[in-house]
């Protein structure tokens, strides 16, 4: 009778163990299909959170009180013909370089303090700052069509660094304004590599971003023939991020 028990017990718990292998198995197979199926949506989501995070940081933290109120007269060079039209923009190329200079250490300051976790001015609540660095975090069902669902779901890390050279140079505009006059905009071009890191896949994208670093109204007409709008880019100025 005894033995009989046993036996029965015996049964018993394998058909349990099988149960829980089925399960284990089926909800392995089941999360890795829809890994492997929402994997690049929700790559192409964090890609579109880091860009629009690093655009509204560089905004916000490079600008003109980084700048003298005189950047434009000390940096760009413009001729104008007898009738005041502007012919061409030319750069002094030193005080370019030295401009240049100041924003990409200044640029350059800001990353290694995100690399280190520490963010200024931060509008976006999935990336934050940690003892690990800059940490986007984004729901597992983020990529459903469903409203309900996109916020649902564990927590899916990703790391970010700043990799490679940080390329820097100055684009200048010059647009009509009103009757006989322009308006000079300085923007610095920026480009740099982001890598996003996650435990099964990572992804990197470029992003280039102009930034408003000084404007003024001159006296002057752009010509006819420019189609309304002058532009000049200076040279790139590359420091390697640290």
């Amino acid at each position: 009778m005894k033995r009989l028990r046993m036996r029965k017990n015996y049964k018993i718990s394998r058909i349990l163990l099988l149960i829980l292998f089925l399960v284990f198995f089926f909800a392995f197979s089941l999360v890795k299909v829809y890994s492997d199926k929402v994997s690049p949506k929700v790559i192409e989501i964090a890609n579109m959170r880091i860009k629009r995070f690093t655009e509204s940081f560089l905004s916000n933290n490079i600008g003109y009180d980084i700048l003298n109120d005189e950047v434009i007269d000390n940096i760009l060079v413009i001729n104008k013909n007898n009738d005041g039209e502007i012919l061409y923009v030319d750069y002094n190329l030193d005080q370019a370089y030295k401009t240049l200079e100041v924003i990409t250490t200044e640029l350059n300051n800001l990353l290694v303090d995100l690399e280190n976790g520490v963010i200024k001015n931060n509008t976006d609540n999935s990336i934050v700052g940690s003892d690990y660095g800059l940490i986007l975090s984004l729901p597992m069902f983020i990529s459903s069509d469903s409203v309900i669902l996109a916020n649902l779901g564990p927590k899916i890390y990703f790391k970010v660094h700043f990799v490679g050279s940080l390329l820097t140079n100055i684009k200048s505009q010059i647009t009509d304004y009103g009757m006989n006059n322009a308006l000079v905009e300085l923007y610095a071009t920026i480009k740099i590599t982001e890598e996003l890191v996650a435990p099964v896949t990572s992804s990197s994208q470029v992003i280039e971003y102009d930034v408003l670093i000084a404007s003024k109204v001159i006296n002057g007409r752009v010509p006819e023939f420019y189609g309304g709008m002058i532009v000049e880019e200076s040279s790139l100025l590359s420091i390697p991020i640290e």
